[in-house]
């Protein structure tokens, strides 16, 4: 099947019944709905409901569906399949919530590109853009509430600090990259923006890029790196606890101090980056390192360090975004998107450098998506 077929629902569906059943081995399986949400382009997501008799009753379930991207992508290497298989060794290996993975299929010729099927995890998440401390239930919540989830979620980020890279992890250690999980990281920090700089001077990205490799610290702790830790990351229950750990797209090894200060820099980019301050009960950044302290039972090392790269990378992102906004004509080519959006103007802050502007163009996107939200709501 060609990769179009993938954008056709009605073919998909067809090319998922049959393989979901062997697959799952239902022989009367059939999808009765597919839909497919919003989101980036690290993976396309859908989300089917399937039909299948059980001992003469019908039975419904919902499942997740994550296709590897084929173009266009934010990373230069992705690995759906690779994704797949750090949750089932996450499942297996510590008490952190994750859907479960159901069925593999590294076979392109399928849907298109490489795929895996995994539990759909009822729950809610809090949104990005805008940011949850502008809309959605967040509000709603009271302060004490609002502690509770930010502690649930600190609770749940330690534990995936403290899961070993071994056994069916093992693939992840990259020793061509460096002798240390943070090395192999840093290196491939660096193969990544090279690819998407494409020879261009993309200005504080460059020099950010420079200074972690240059003030690597020594720290060679050989533990899982979940990639995109943050809160917005997290399916929440109705009672506040984590119910799932999504978004595995960027897994590495390394100390645990790579997630925590991904984590306290995408706080800080989904409040104060986006114009919204944190909302009464969220704990602030030292309230938050203390408390992981506390958890983890030692002190955070170097993280200024981490933030900072945390911060690179995440500006990374943004810049390859803005090429495929390019690409796909909703962005002018001549836009300052690549460095003067909210993770841009944290390297400049954090480099001691003078921080410009946001883009225009990146102030007219948030005033749409303020305007569309409150079409939404009113």
């Amino acid at each position: 099947m060609s990769v179009a077929a993938t954008s056709d629902d009605a073919v998909l569906a067809r090319t998922l019944s049959s393989w979901l059943r062997q697959a799952l081995k239902w022989p009367s399986l059939e999808v009765a709905g597919l839909s497919r949400p919003k989101a980036g382009t690290s993976n396309e997501t859908v989300i089917v409901t399937v039909r299948w008799a059980d001992d003469g009753r019908r039975r419904d379930e919902r499942l997740v569906v994550r296709i590897q991207p084929t173009g266009r992508q934010l990373f230069q290497h992705p690995d759906t399949i690779g994704e797949g298989r750090v949750l089932r060794a996450v499942a297996a290996a510590a008490p952190v919530p994750v859907p479960r993975v159901l069925a593999f299929e590294p076979d392109a010729g399928v849907v298109g590109s490489p795929f895996f099927v995994m539990s759909h995890v009822p729950g809610r998440v809090l949104s990005d853009i805008p940011s949850c401390h502008a809309t959605g239930w967040l509000l709603d919540q009271t302060p004490a509430q609002r502690a509770a989830l930010w502690d649930n979620g600190l609770r749940t980020l330690v534990d995936i600090g403290r899961i070993p890279v071994r056994g069916d992890l093992a693939f992840l250690w990259a020793p061509a990259l460096g002798p240390t999980g943070l090395q192999q990281l840093v290196t491939a920090t660096r193969h990544w923006f090279d690819w998407v700089r494409g020879g261009r001077d993309l200005d504080v990205l460059s020099r950010a890029m420079d200074h972690v490799e240059r003030e690597r610290p020594d720290h060679d702790d050989r533990t899982l790196s979940w990639g995109d830790a943050r809160v917005g990351n997290m399916m929440f229950a109705p009672d506040g606890t984590v119910a799932a750990v999504l978004d595995w797209e960027t897994p590495a090894v390394g100390p645990a101090e790579v997630d925590l200060g991904w984590w306290l820099m995408m706080d800080e980019f989904y409040s104060h980056g986006l114009g919204s301050p944190p909302l009464p009960g969220v704990p602030d950044e030292d309230a938050q390192v203390a408390r992981w302290e506390g958890l983890i039972g030692r002190p955070a090392r170097e993280l200024t360090y981490y933030k900072l790269l945390a911060a690179l990378r995440f500006a990374i992102v943004c810049a390859r975004s803005t090429d495929i906004s390019i690409a796909r004509g909703v962005a002018r080519p001549d836009t300052t998107m690549h460095t003067r959006n909210p993770a841009g103007l944290l390297l400049y802050r954090w480099l001691g450098e003078p921080v410009p502007d946001l883009a225009p163009e990146f102030t007219a996107m948030m005033a749409r998506f303020a305007r569309k939200r409150a079409g939404r709501t009113g």
